[in-house]
């Protein structure tokens, strides 16, 4: 069946018809969350987002009222508009303990398809709740198939957000639950899915292949750091995924117009993480602990493992968590310089610039005085010494230790 021409014309403004991915930024938490700051202050946000350049915005129909104007010209982005409610969420309030539980998880239409259109929507997004076993799946059901047929009559793109909520739904069987779901939501008409990311590029991959359509992996709660919700930009992408939606990481960042653009050139540009946040060098770098932070989870080294031998493990990490007392202490290389001056055939030496060691191979006869001198037992041998060379200047364990517990100063 020919595809409705309106849906194609109005779904490219959203997807990037020149690489088939897209950057969408969600705007519309204060239809379904408490009035925090950034629904509070959308506009100046909303301001810095559209500097970022994103492929889209979602926006609730009274914020679209007021703020469309924002979002007119060629080269602005698309407007896709909610048109539900639900009472599942309360976020981001410092208050949100406060607020009472819900019982019953209710949904209804807040906007029509034609209203949608009639202010300047590109796409609408409605919400698909799957994994109740009462009559509330059906009615939610009915509601998202009677939106995608009114779209379809109008030729604009349905978005569908499948979440996995309520009795049936536990930790073992959420992702085949978000699999069926996108599937359903595809049977009845949707264009494209917003939906949560499965945990893992195979599975993700897998929800991609049943679903036939483009995938836009949802951004979810806000991450402490830009790098780790990056990370899964990555991965969705790997699977097979058209693009992401991002929210609160990016309407709650420092810098919206920043945020944006990171996302997208790893959307668009296939920018890499180290490539987005690179550590900057001045003279002379050497590692520093924080063992308080250290809560021993051995990313480090697993990390320190991979980038030296390209296997993951921990036998040839060059660096180790250690315990003390209650707590955990990273043990990494001091550049005390003991190998150096244990080497008899002067094959170890520190980098002119930045002070981290090296080794000139071809005056290594691989002896293993250097093991023997080592203070800290961090050297490790594999027909040549291996040790900490701080990945070129570019540490990794810095880069991966989620909690900061290993940094980079500078010395001389």
């Amino acid at each position: 069946m020919e595809v409705n021409p309106g849906k194609r014309a109005r779904l490219m403004k959203v997807i990037n018809p020149d690489d088939g991915h897209s950057v969408v930024v969600a705007a519309d938490h204060g239809g379904v969350s408490d009035p925090t700051f950034n629904v509070l202050e959308l506009k100046s946000i909303l301001k810095s987002v559209i500097q970022g350049r994103p492929d889209a915005v979602l926006l609730t129909p009274g914020q679209a009222v007021r703020l469309g104007y924002m979002l007119k010209g060629r080269d602005s982005p698309a407007l896709i508009i909610r048109c539900d409610w639900m009472n599942y969420q309360r976020l981001g309030s410092t208050n949100v303990a406060n607020c009472l539980p819900v019982q019953k998880l209710k949904r209804v239409a807040t906007a029509k398809a034609k209203d949608a259109l009639l202010l300047g929507a590109s796409a609408i997004t409605i919400y698909f709740f799957f994994g109740y076993d009462d009559d509330l799946e059906a009615d939610n059901l009915q509601s998202c198939a009677t939106f995608a047929q009114e779209c379809e009559a109008l030729g604009l793109p349905c978005i569908i957000e499948p979440i996995a909520v309520g009795g049936l739904v536990s930790g073992k069987n959420i992702t085949e639950l978000l699999k069926v779901s996108a599937r359903i939501a595809v049977e009845i008409g949707a264009d494209a899915l917003k939906i949560p990311y499965t945990g893992d590029v195979k599975t993700f991959s897998e929800l991609v292949k049943l679903a036939g359509v483009p995938v836009l992996m949802l951004g979810g709660a806000k991450s402490e750091k830009i790098k780790d919700a990056l990370e899964i930009v990555e991965e969705a992408l790997q699977a097979g995924a058209a693009g992401v939606v991002f929210g609160r990481n990016v309407t709650k960042a420092k810098d919206p117009e920043k945020m944006v653009r990171d996302i997208w050139a790893v959307v668009h540009q296939g920018k890499k993480i180290s490539e987005l946040f690179p550590l900057e060098l001045r003279g002379k770098i050497k590692l520093k602990v924080e063992p308080t932070k250290c809560t021993g989870c051995h990313y480090c080294e697993l990390i320190c493992n991979y980038q030296h031998q390209g296997s993951y493990g921990l036998s040839f990490a060059l660096l180790r968590s250690e315990v003390k007392g209650e707590t955990y202490k990273p043990i990494v290389c001091t550049l005390c310089g003991k190998c150096i001056g244990a080497c008899p055939q002067g094959a170890l030496y520190f980098h002119q610039r930045y002070g981290y060691l090296q080794l000139n191979s071809k005056l290594c006869d691989g002896c293993k005085e250097c093991l023997e001198a080592c203070p800290l037992n961090l050297i490790k041998f594999d027909q040549k010494p291996i040790f900490c060379d701080f990945c070129a200047g570019d540490p990794q364990c810095v880069k991966w230790c989620p909690q900061g517990a290993i940094m980079i100063e500078s010395w001389e």
